[in-house]
């Protein structure tokens, strides 16, 4: 011992440096393979502020709250410490006249301080040794923080300050303990820092200032690890009163910690409001130690935040991966060894509110997300926007939209909107409702069962639709089975083995053009450009539809079995409608619908190839401008090609009082219209109203009823569908 203490003699004031060697103080993140023992590794830099005892209720500096802080496995507890006359150690928290239990600590002993009071637990006071007992055990990862506070009632006295840091690593050299303690030091008086620092130092402990220089001034005189006080050393960014940041810390080499983060107020060096927490959160790996008297409050939000997940198995990892999302789109603290996010469980989303933007891969492994929605958002679905890969996912509940500004609503249940995503092998069981007041601000609604509204090519590949959709609004729609409406740009849009067997019900009370398909609703590709023959910007293939689109109101529509209307380039090849389109306000007008196509627009020059029709379209309208068909509505398109496709026997297209009512369209493209290869059955409602059985005899006038043969139509190789 009298080795030791020799050791310590020159932490006086007559032996400190003009300038410490900080170099010398050890950086407990590098390993040391020393022979002594070592805690355990820890998971974050938080330090229990007097161990939480705000947190867990127990007195500020007891045994308890260094239990509870050890229980959270924070990386540190930050206790005040104060030399006594008989040379000891003891943890305590002064009062501001420098007083525990009514005496002034240097001028007692421990027995005597003791003797005075004991905590409000009935705990006696602990001193340094017990603290540094408890903590040196096997598996326990935390450290203590030693605060060696200031004295400077009635006046400022150093000399017991440096007492007792000397003291201090005395002790923990003593008891082989330099791996479980650190010192931050008053730096009130340099010259009691410096000393403090001298006898870290012989100690082999890290030992940082507590005071709010700049960083500037702590690389001047040659300190590497400053403690400032969140609320009055930090400055306006971090949500403090001071001058000091974080940037010129780092620019000046200076390790930095603060104390306190914390979850409400109470404490004068604390911060904790919202934008404060989340910029210590946000920047939580460029601190040294964040220190809090909510120390398991602070933990939770650094794991929300930092945590790398195996996927999502629970509600907790799925919201905390719905925040993720927005600073990192590509949720990458969720992804498995293959780069995906995969989800482990099935999970029921109530009250759920739209995720971010998500650009990674989402693996629903098969399983369900039963998600709630009801709300006045303008991008509704699991993704606000997607721009990654889906796979694998049930979606089911359902999504109500309540909006009633003049907004425009991108509703799907997969994506509200998707830019150049990939949606596969995924279904949606997800009802989707809009039901407005007839009153409500016109707007546009693009409603789908997966997609509300694609941008920059899609693709979608063995889906199911069995979602229904209700609509009830004067709004605007497009509503399609999987997309509800394609923006026009060079992407490539591919709807590709997808099936749709959900029912759509619409009571559309607006003025304008409005959109309804099976498998999407409004879409708009880029056109061919000269010397272009084949290179579709839209193509379905080998998708079906077997549900029933029910149009009440007296709402402008386009609707159809598979694609509402399309402009630009397509293909629609081995496609299947045997559901019904059933519109039944006798006063509407302008209203189309086709069984695979309603309206091929504008310049379009596209295929239907392979398709078969076998469903039903009833109409009960008379006025002018209504176009009804088994394959096309109204084909407007600048060349459209039809080839090996079918109607069957028990395909209708009916309207007993129209006049544009055909087996293959209503309406057929005068300036080239080329129809090979098909078979014919079914039953047609002429304009007179009666039932006209398609036969090999009258084919050809029942294609294109009313319109006959006069028109640019070029028919190659048909006949009628006998079945075999």
């Amino acid at each position: 011992m009298l080795t030791l203490a020799a050791a310590f003699v020159g932490c006086t004031k007559d032996e400190w440096p003009d300038q410490p060697d900080w170099s010398r103080i050890p950086d407990p993140s590098i390993p040391v393979d020393d022979g002594f023992m070592k805690p355990a590794a820890c998971s974050n830099t938080v330090v229990a502020h007097r161990g939480g005892a705000a947190e867990c209720g127990a007195p500020d500096n007891s045994m308890a709250a260094l239990e509870y802080a050890m229980s959270l496995g924070c990386y540190g507890m930050e206790c005040d410490i104060y030399w006594t006359k008989d040379n000891d150690i003891i943890v305590a928290h002064a009062n501001g006249d420098c007083k525990v239990n009514n005496l002034q600590p240097w001028t007692a002993t421990v027995a005597e301080l003791r003797a005075a009071g004991r905590l409000s637990n009935g705990e006696e006071l602990p001193t340094l040794e017990e603290f540094i007992r408890r903590v040196m055990v096997e598996g326990n990862c935390t450290r203590l923080v030693l605060d060696v506070k200031r004295v400077d009632k009635p006046y400022a006295q150093p000399e017991y300050v440096i007492n007792a840091a000397r003291r201090a690593c005395e002790i923990v050299t003593e008891m082989k303990a330099k791996h479980f303690v650190e010192l931050i030091c008053t730096g009130f008086n340099l010259d009691a820092m410096k000393a403090a620092h001298n006898c870290a130092v012989i100690a082999e402990v890290p030992i940082g200032m507590n005071s709010s220089r700049s960083g500037k001034e702590y690389g001047t005189l040659g300190f590497g690890w400053a403690n400032l006080s969140a609320a009055s050393g930090m400055d306006a960014a971090a949500g403090g009163k001071g001058s000091c940041s974080l940037e010129e810390y780092e620019k000046a080499g200076v390790a930095l910690s603060v104390y306190n983060v914390d979850q409400r107020a109470g404490d004068g060096n604390a911060v904790y409001s919202t934008a404060a927490v989340n910029y210590y959160i946000a920047n939580y790996k460029r601190f040294r130690t964040l220190c809090s008297n909510y120390p398991k409050w602070l933990i939770g939000k650094i794991d929300h935040a930092y945590k790398v997940y195996d996927g999502i198995r629970s509600e907790a990892d799925f919201e905390a991966f719905a925040e993720s999302l927005a600073s990192d789109p590509t949720g990458r603290r969720f992804l498995d060894g293959n780069g995906e996010v995969v989800l482990h469980c099935d999970l029921t989303l109530n009250g759920f509110v739209p995720l971010s933007n998500f650009s990674g891969t989402f693996n629903g492994n098969g399983k369900t997300l039963t998600i709630g929605y009801r709300g006045d958002a303008q991008q509704i679905g699991l993704f606000k926007r997607l721009s990654g890969t889906v796979r694998n996912l049930t979606v089911a509940g359902r999504f109500e939209s309540v909006r009633s500004d003049d907004s425009e609503i991108h509703l799907g249940a997969f994506a509200a909107e998707t830019d150049n995503a990939a949606i596969e092998n995924c279904t949606n069981r997800a009802e989707i409702v809009v039901a407005d007041a007839a009153d409500v601000t016109p707007r546009t609604m693009i409603l789908s069962g997966f997609v509300g509204k694609a941008f920059n090519g899609v693709t979608l590949r063995n889906c199911r639709n069995t979602g229904n959709i209700s609509f009830s609004s004067p709004a605007l729609y497009m509503i399609g089975g999987f997309v509800g409406a394609v923006q026009e740009d060079d992407g490539l849009y591919t709807i590709a083995d997808c099936h749709n067997t959900a029912d759509f019900d619409n009571a559309g009370s607006n003025s304008g053009w409005n959109f309804m398909g099976g498998i999407a609703g409004k879409t708009i590709s880029r056109q061919l450009v000269p010397g272009e023959t084949s290179n579709y910007r839209l193509i379905v293939e080998e998708c079906s539809s077997t549900g029933t689109i029910s149009i009440a109101g007296p709402s402008k529509v386009r609707a159809s079995g598979i694609v509402a209307q399309t402009q630009g380039a397509y293909r629609i090849s081995g496609c299947t409608f045997s559901g019904a389109i059933e519109s039944t306000d006798a006063t509407k007008r302008d209203v189309v619908i086709g069984g695979i196509m309603a309206m091929a627009d504008k310049e379009c020059v596209g295929l239907v190839e392979g398709c078969t029709f076998s469903g039903r379209i009833s109409a009960a309208q008379a006025g002018a401008n209504n176009f009804f068909g088994g394959i096309y509505g109204n084909n407007g398109g600048a060349a459209s090609v039809v080839n090996d496709c079918r109607t069957t026997a028990s395909a209708y297209v009916g309207c007993p009082i129209g006049k544009s009512v055909g087996m293959l369209a209503g309406r057929p493209n005068k300036k080239g219209f080329t129809v090979s290869n098909c078979r014919i059955a079914g039953t047609v409602t002429n304009k007179q109203g009666a039932a006209v059985v398609i036969t090999a005899d009258n084919l050809e006038d029942w294609m294109f009823a009313g319109y006959g043969t006069s028109v640019a139509v070029t028919l190659k190789n048909n006949g009628y569908n006998d079945g075999k």
